[in-house]
């Protein structure tokens, strides 16, 4: 399937996009590919470009319009199975905290791997240090993942470490 930016380059030049139109305009039967052809190389070299593009095929003697190209090809596009936890961060900061439970939970989750590793110790202000280069408040942050489960502070409150099993 063409890249969506190989169809807008076929489409760019007046002469192909009039070509096009003139294909689509005729309706599911296409045009005569004599028709066509009759117009001279250039014309053959603006419906090759029109074919490989995928927008036109030769369809015995007519040439036909193949409009799913573009949904197609927006669609090959299209990431596959897309994390909804990455659309919540821009260049590696939490733009914004979800409301649902469970978004809010793989957030957490998400900035618990990122950050703290399994075994390691850390005082307040490291956790505070670490939190401060995702979000801009570190502190509604560590108690989240406190409350949450996600890290756990000993018994004095003055070391962190990644909770078992986050």
């Amino acid at each position: 399937m063409p890249h969506p930016t190989q169809i807008v380059s076929a489409l760019a030049d007046p002469a192909r996009l009039a070509l096009y139109a003139r294909v689509v305009g005729a309706g599911p039967g296409g045009v005569p590919a004599e028709e066509v052809r009759g117009g001279g190389a250039r014309e053959r070299k603006r419906l090759a470009r029109l074919a490989d593009a995928g927008l036109v095929r030769e369809d015995g003697d007519r040439v036909v319009a193949e409009p799913e190209v573009f949904a197609a090809a927006l669609e090959e596009q299209r990431p596959v199975d897309r994390d909804p936890v990455d659309s919540l961060f821009h260049d590696g900061r939490l733009t914004s905290l979800p409301v649902r439970r469970e978004l809010r939970h793989r957030v957490f989750g998400r900035v618990t791997e990122r950050f703290f590793a399994p075994g390691a110790k850390y005082t307040e202000k490291q956790v505070n240090a670490a939190l401060l280069s995702c979000c801009d408040d570190p502190s509604s942050m560590r108690r989240h993942l406190v409350d949450g489960g996600y890290l756990v502070r000993n018994d004095e409150g003055s070391v962190y470490q990644r909770a078992a099993g986050s």
